[in-house]
């Protein structure tokens, strides 16, 4: 081999030394410097995959205080939507309760003032009558007896004589409500004479109510639905002046 070697011109020796020095320097190399540069490079790509995984592990983090962020503040928002529907409640229940109290308040002062203008018309009643009374006497020339006294101013303000409402006789009527207003208020035996003879003139059952109005001066006024039956004082005396003028 090494004449082949000589006869091409190479030194056999000699490349078999250069080859093994190739060896050795190879083997340093892997050694020395190949290794180490490997391992930095192992080291740096598990860096940067550390930094990617960082990475990924911060966006999921960001992503989930995100939506735990919006989920807090959807919670507060439900929160003080609920709170604003309570307080809105309160504040119309508040109001409802204040609106019932002022409407008990009106009533009861309706009903105490109705009930004073009772006792107030009852008194001038009792004045009318001494009046009427007097004056009774004085038309009659002659004194009359108490009893007698009573039962004309009775029926002066009620229109009922002898137990029969005077100003109804021969009338019909038909309606579902009938309201009876009088000068001054009736007594309850007038009443139920009132409503026994309306009952008995008119087609059904209507519900009665009574009311009073001191401009009538006397008599009755009759309303059976929209129809007006009118014969009080005050009408009587109209259709006097309206057949003198």
């Amino acid at each position: 081999m090494g004449d082949a070697l000589g006869a091409m011109g190479i030194n056999g020796p000699f490349l078999i030394s250069q080859i093994v020095n190739f060896l050795v320097l190879f083997g340093l190399m892997t050694v020395l410097l190949w290794k180490p540069a490997k391992k930095r490079l192992d080291e740096r790509r598990a860096m940067l995959e550390k930094q990617v995984e960082d990475t990924e592990a911060a966006a999921k983090v960001r992503e989930d205080i995100g939506k735990e962020r919006e989920a807090v503040l959807a919670e507060a928002k439900k929160e003080a939507e609920k709170i604003v529907a309570q307080s809105q409640d309160r504040v119309e229940s508040i109001k409802a309760e204040a609106s019932e109290e002022a409407k008990k308040i009106i009533q009861k002062a309706q009903e105490d003032a109705k009930e004073e203008e009772g006792r107030v018309l009852k008194g001038v009643r009792d004045q009318v009558a001494i009046l009427a009374i007097a004056a009774a006497q004085k038309l009659l020339g002659e004194a009359l007896d108490e009893k007698r006294q009573k039962v004309l101013v009775d029926e002066f303000f009620s229109s009922v004589k002898a137990g029969k409402v005077v100003v109804l006789e021969g009338e019909k009527f038909e309606g579902k409500s009938a309201v009876i207003t009088s000068a001054l208020p009736l007594t309850d035996k007038e009443k139920q004479i009132l409503e026994k003879d309306i009952l008995k003139r008119t087609a059904g059952e209507p519900e009665i109510t009574f009311a009073v109005d001191p401009d009538l001066l006397g008599g009755l006024t009759i309303r059976i639905d929209d129809k007006m039956y009118d014969h009080s004082v005050s009408a009587q005396l109209s259709g006097m002046r309206s057949l003198l003028s």
